[in-house]
């Protein structure tokens, strides 16, 4: 090779090596910018069966977002959030760590699919709305006191803001809007919070899917150490208290028409407004449910257990069912609990009792942004299910109770109450009395 052609060789080598660093730069920088998107809102007329009407500030904006962006940080799971209103008003949610936000199976149950499974799905179909207080935010209005920020639970990308304001001592909404997270980054979070490809859930996290109807083993869940000697009483013949997010709710029951009791809503008939796309209330399409299946309570079991993801002895509860007209019966597992997590509260302060949704790992429908960021997902050992006579999983929603509210009514603590949250939390389907000796 002679001198010329060897010159030639190294200068196109070195113009290689400049474009593809130039080319690396170009996409580092390409990723670096700030991801924006539409928020949407929602009218009186567009949202007729929105349950903050008659709840909300007395200057409450219907028409108030503009857009939004997302900006990285030098964390993977950090970003900074800012929305944007008409007036040229924002807020700021800054290195908001949103690991959390996204879906995560327990470490415990990644050896069994079916319980993987069923866990990354009801985390993503189930709400988290997250509180910020004034000093986690920024805003140039002084008048917001708070901003919470949700995965609503229909699909992966449909997220809400929702701003507060303080009026006679009272903290209410102020403007809510609805906006898609980008999905590329979804999916890339996903993956790193996971270690598996998002391809694997896509389907059923952008739209649902009924899962089967597989057996559980609840040995991969928990190893029973003992039975706890209780008694239990079913006061689901009386009413609830219409008190909290039940009291704006109570409109968004469709069937029965006027009921007196708890129980009556125990029905297979029983409707709900539906939750639709983006995000909203819908009495225009009924949601079916199977209450039918908790009208008799044949039996309560407490059992002392132990987690793969606790050192401490936790619990967990079995209440056996048999429908109203049928001979179905269905079993509701709760477990991972810890008792001294539960207030103790009297049964009209129900709504501050311990909360969370059905599934695996889940985090509850409202937390504290601290709250939110300690509690993990990966280690969790909270679990709820519905199961039938052959340990089948059962899908909750179809039956209609979204999770359990506990609480103790006496300083002792001796006397647990559990009752039982609605489809969408609309809601209180069943209370139970659990006497612990």
């Amino acid at each position: 090779m002679n001198k010329q052609n060897l010159l030639s060789i190294i200068i196109l080598t070195i113009l290689l090596i400049s474009c593809n660093t130039n080319s690396q730069k170009s996409d580092q920088k390409e990723e670096e910018k700030p991801l924006s998107f539409v928020i949407t809102n929602m009218s009186d007329n567009e949202y007729p069966d929105n349950p903050d009407i008659g709840f909300r500030s007395k200057n409450y904006k219907n028409i108030f977002f503009t857009e939004g962006k997302i900006e990285s940080t030098s964390e993977t799971f950090k970003w900074n959030f800012t929305f944007y209103s008409n007036n040229s008003d924002s807020v700021s949610l800054d290195n908001l760590d949103i690991s959390e936000l996204i879906p995560t199976i327990p470490e415990s149950i990644k050896s069994d699919e079916y319980l993987s499974y069923i866990s990354c799905i009801n985390q993503e179909w189930n709400r988290n709305q997250i509180h910020f207080m004034q000093d986690e935010f920024s805003s140039n209005m002084n008048k917001i006191v708070r901003v919470d920020l949700a995965r609503n639970c229909l699909n992966s990308y449909l997220w809400e803001v929702i701003l507060f304001v303080e009026e006679e001592g009272e903290t209410l909404p102020y403007a809510h809007g609805w906006f898609d997270f980008p999905q590329n980054l979804y999916a890339q979070l996903f993956e790193k919070k996971n270690d598996i490809p998002f391809s694997v859930y896509k389907k059923p996290m952008e739209k649902w899917v009924d899962p089967k109807s597989e057996k559980v083993d609840l040995d991969i869940l928990r190893t029973v150490i003992d039975t706890v000697k209780i008694e239990f009483q079913d006061l689901s013949d009386k009413m609830y208290p219409l008190t909290g997010a039940r009291k704006k709710k109570f409109k968004e029951i469709i069937k029965p028409d006027t009921f007196k009791t708890m129980r009556d809503l125990q029905s297979d008939s029983t409707l709900f407004a539906t939750f639709s796309s983006p995000g909203f209330y819908n009495k225009k399409d009924p949601r079916k449910t199977e209450l039918g299946r908790l009208y008799h309570l044949k039996n309560v079991e407490l059992l002392k257990i132990k987690t793969k993801s606790s050192r401490d002895t936790l619990y967990e509860m079995v209440l056996e069912f048999k429908h109203r007209i049928t001979d179905k019966e269905t079993k509701l597992v709760i477990g991972g609990l810890n008792l001294n997590a539960f207030p103790m509260l009297s049964e009209q302060e129900v709504s501050n009792g311990w909360k969370n949704s059905m599934g695996i790992g889940n985090h509850s429908f409202y937390e504290g942004y601290t709250k939110h960021i300690e509690t993990k997902s990966k280690n969790s050992s909270y679990y709820a299910m519905f199961l039938d006579k052959d340990n089948k999983w059962l899908d909750s929603h179809k039956i209609g109770v979204d999770g359990p509210i506990f609480h103790f009514s006496d300083q002792e603590r001796k006397s647990l109450d559990l009752w039982l949250l609605s489809f969408e939390r609309h809601a209180l389907v069943g209370h139970y009395k659990i006497i612990l000796e």
